[in-house]
């Protein structure tokens, strides 16, 4: 449940702020009538406006900005303006929830709690910026700072980033987590040798010099050779048995 509740929390904050900037904040207060679903009619008001643009740059003593920015780039502003490549990031965020709801559902028992916390925070950030995607085409960015170059950012981006960061940590200082959790349930799933049997098949190819197409060549057995009875009527067993019968 712990992954549930932080994914929704991420999801319900990331989605509040975007509904607050746009409504009130910058387009409200700019007199902006047009349609959010316009992205280009959107970006013309949004260049065009002195207010904006002044916005959009701290200014002197001013450490972090909010100011609403469409953005329809697939990654770090790349692909801006090219649909196809939104439509692929769109396809391959919703490829990664569904994997990640899948082993999450089947493994979030045996997550570590910092691997829950992980796990919802991905899920929250990938869900938000999904929902802009499939509902306007593009991401509402928000947030700009000034005290490091960063791309103009979003709640859900923070906590994707976040999640990152401690995935890292983790994979560093935990024996145990995310991704040893997934690979488990990866190798369950599709009957592959566990973690231990391929580490103990690895370490007995390494002992063997053996390469792994060899170690599945099975040994050639010598076959037994049987002698099959000789019926020349040579068998002096078979001979005194017909002069018996004679």
């Amino acid at each position: 449940m712990l992954i549930f509740w932080i994914a929704f929390i991420v999801l319900a904050l990331d989605q509040a702020s975007k509904y607050w900037i746009v409504s009130s904040h910058v387009v409200g207060t700019l007199g902006y009538s047009g349609s959010l679903y316009d992205i280009s009619a959107l970006r013309a008001f949004l260049s065009q406006s002195t207010v904006a643009q002044q916005n959009a740059i701290p200014q002197d003593g001013t450490f972090i900005v909010l100011s609403f920015t469409p953005n329809d780039a697939a990654l770090w502003g790349l692909g801006s303006g090219n649909p196809w490549a939104s439509r692929l990031l769109l396809a391959m965020t919703a490829v990664f929830i569904f994997l990640l709801l899948f082993f999450t559902i089947r493994s979030g028992k045996k997550l570590p709690k910092l691997s829950r916390v992980i796990t919802g925070l991905l899920i929250g950030g990938s869900i938000g910026n999904l929902y802009d995607r499939i509902a306007f085409g593009y991401v509402r960015d928000m947030i700009c700072t000034k005290f490091i170059s960063f791309p103009i950012f979003n709640i859900a981006d923070s906590a994707i980033c976040i999640a990152i960061a401690l995935l890292v940590f983790e994979a560093l200082f935990k024996k145990f987590g995310v991704f040893e959790c997934f690979e488990d349930e990866y190798r369950h799933l599709f009957r592959l040798p566990t973690r231990e049997e391929a580490a103990a098949a690895a370490k007995e190819r390494k002992k063997n010099k053996l390469s792994r197409f060899e170690e599945l060549i099975p040994e050639d057995e010598e076959e037994e050779k049987t002698e099959e009875p000789n019926d020349d009527g040579n068998d002096p067993a078979d001979r005194g048995d017909e002069h018996a019968e004679n």
